[in-house]
This record gives C-alpha cells, structure tokens and sequence, in this order.
C-alpha cells in the first residue's frame, strides 16, 4: 500500500472516531448548558427527568446530614444566599452519593450539584454525582482592612 493512502486510512478513521465521539458525547441540548438557577430548574424539572443537569443554588441551614454507613450526604439547596434574609419560596433536596464534600461545603455555601433529576411521589430529589462549592470572596476582607480601625499599616 503507498504511503499516501496509509495517510488517507489513518485520516479516515480519525474522522470516524471524532464523529462517533461527537455523537455519542454531545448529543441533547443539556450538554452545552452551563447551569441553571434553581428557579429556572424548577420550572420546568419534570420535563427534565433522567438527563444530565446542572444546578445552581445555595446550601439551607442546618440541612447538611451525613450518612456514614449509606455513604451518602442529603441537604437541601434554595435559590437565594440564606444570609440575605428573604423568604424561602422554594428547594430542592439533594442526594450527593459521596462522601467527599469540598473544603467549602457548608450551610449557606453557594453550591453548583452536577447529576440528574429524580420525580418521586414523596417529592423531587436531585441524584448529585458531583458537587462544587464556591470559595468565598476574598475582595471582602480586604475591603475591611481599608476602613478606620482596620488592619491596614499606616
């Protein structure tokens, strides 16, 4: 066989490949989503069961329990920052199936959850495979530094 249609072989079945892997791997719409707010979620979560998700929230207080011997953790997320004092209007709860939660994982933690939606008849849990905690702001400190009493040198 030449050399150039060794080349045009191989070419061939890179294409193939990277079309198979385009197919398999980034068909649906859900797959180019970011995230959603869990407003946005909620909305419209029954028409969402069993795909791939991604939601945003923040972690409710006091929800965050560990089942050591299930080897999962449950909490529950709501759309707004709990320390920004509105009403609750509506949550979802989480089933994270792990145990390793990210240094930041706390109650009022700004949390994005990664798995699939499950439409149950005691109510909607979301199956989370991974989550992600945002690291708070360190603009903030050094915010305070700057005001009389502060930690700033003179």
């Amino acid at each position: 066989m030449s050399k150039g249609a060794q080349i045009a072989v191989g070419a061939v079945i890179v294409g193939l490949l990277l079309g198979w892997y385009g197919y398999t791997n980034l068909q649906g719409e859900a797959s180019f989503q970011y995230y959603q707010n869990l407003g946005e979620f909620l909305a419209k979560s029954s028409t969402l069961e069993g795909r791939s998700l991604r939601v945003h929230g923040y972690v409710t207080n006091d929800s965050i329990h560990r089942d050591l011997k299930a080897k999962n953790v449950r909490f529950v997320v709501q759309n707004d920052p709990p320390h920004a004092g509105l009403a609750t209007e509506s949550t979802l709860d989480v089933l994270f199936l792990g145990l390793e939660t990210p240094d930041m994982f706390k109650d009022g933690a700004e949390v994005v959850v990664e798995g699939r939606v499950e439409n149950h008849q005691t109510g909607t849990v979301f199956l989370a495979d991974n989550l992600m905690a945002k690291c708070p702001s360190k603009f903030e400190a050094q915010a305070n530094q700057g005001e009389p009493g502060g930690d700033m040198p003179l």
